[in-house]
């Protein structure tokens, strides 16, 4: 059922702000037939083999999610908002979809499908009663969101020579994954570097937000995060995000079976469940000779989950 799991130094900064925008799908939809489009995993179809049914009759679920952002992922799935001893509750185990890869672009492939079965009893109804039941499934999975944002180092003979020269200033842009957490990195496009680059710092921000139309698991919603200083540099205080913005993560929810939360270092918390701004400083302690090009690299890693809810008739069919 479940696959496997897988002196006098000053860098100047000329800023030009760099917005990077990982794009995120919405999942949010109700009833039977194909959610819209997006990224991350994502709730493609969610459907009862039947609409309407009478007491104690069997009835199927059937769930269908799609990889549709750029990294592997990891998902399971469980029932809610029906009682299971009503509805046979043997048939309530949390299913274990497993690991789902992303697109091949190259090769032309879609991103790995998934699905979860559940085979239910309906409920005891007198006969003459009728009632809807809105049964809902939970989705679950373990994710990441990556970036790259190069960033060029000029020393200032060189952006003097390439002024006088006519060039463009170097401007390279992001490498950016899908998922349904959106990140803007604002820094400068190049920086400048002087002889007393040594007391220099430059400030790096890192918006972060959720706009894949679910919502992170955890007390806060935690993400674990870990920023690589490109080469040459180091983050005033030793690590970014500072200790003052860290959190200790509080994963208190029930997760379905096979899914775990990440075991990040760093942690910070998306707190309104919305978004979050984290601002560091970059020290040059190596600047080039004359010019270079260094990355800087952004991890984020948290479980994520979405709902479809269908609807449900049951016909009473027990006499009095």
């Amino acid at each position: 059922m479940a696959a496997t799991k897988t002196g006098k130094s000053l860098a100047i900064l000329l800023i030009l702000p760099a917005v990077v925008l990982l794009t995120s799908g919405c999942t949010d939809f109700l009833g039977g037939g194909a959610g819209p489009s997006g990224n991350g995993i994502v709730i493609t179809s969610f459907q009862s083999d039947l609409t309407e049914v009478e007491s104690e009759e069997d009835v199927g679920l059937h769930l269908e999610v799609q990889n549709q952002g750029d990294v592997i992922g990891y998902a399971a799935a469980q029932l809610i908002n029906i009682d299971p001893t009503a509805w046979g509750g043997f048939a309530f185990a949390d299913y274990d979809i497993g690991e789902l890869l992303p697109a091949d672009k190259e090769a032309g492939t879609l991103g790995q499908t998934g699905r979860a079965d559940w085979m239910l009893v309906s409920p005891v109804l007198n006969r003459g009663d009728r009632r809807t039941y809105k049964p809902m499934v939970r989705m679950f999975y373990e994710y990441e969101t990556r970036i790259i944002k190069p960033i060029t180092f000029l020393t200032s003979e060189e952006t003097r020579r390439a002024v006088q020269a006519g060039e463009a200033l170097p401007s390279e842009p992001a490498i950016v994954s899908a998922g349904p957490l959106s990140v803007n990195v604002r820094t400068g496009e190049f920086v400048r570097t002087r002889d007393d680059w040594q007391m220099s710092y430059f400030p790096v921000e890192i918006t972060i937000q959720n706009t894949g139309g679910g919502l992170i698991a955890g007390r806060n919603y935690p993400i674990g995060i870990d920023v690589e200083a490109p080469a040459g540099t180091a983050f005033r205080g030793g690590i970014c995000p500072r200790e003052s913005q860290l959190e200790y993560p509080a994963f208190d929810m029930n997760l379905p079976a096979g899914i775990t939360f990440p075991p990040a270092l760093n942690t910070i918390n998306m707190w309104n469940g919305r978004d979050i701004t984290i601002t560091c400083e970059l020290n040059v302690i190596n600047p080039p000779q004359f010019r270079d090009t260094r990355d800087l690299k952004v991890t984020l890693s948290y479980v994520y989950y979405q709902d479809a809810e269908l609807q449900l008739n049951v016909v009473g069919t027990r006499e009095f």
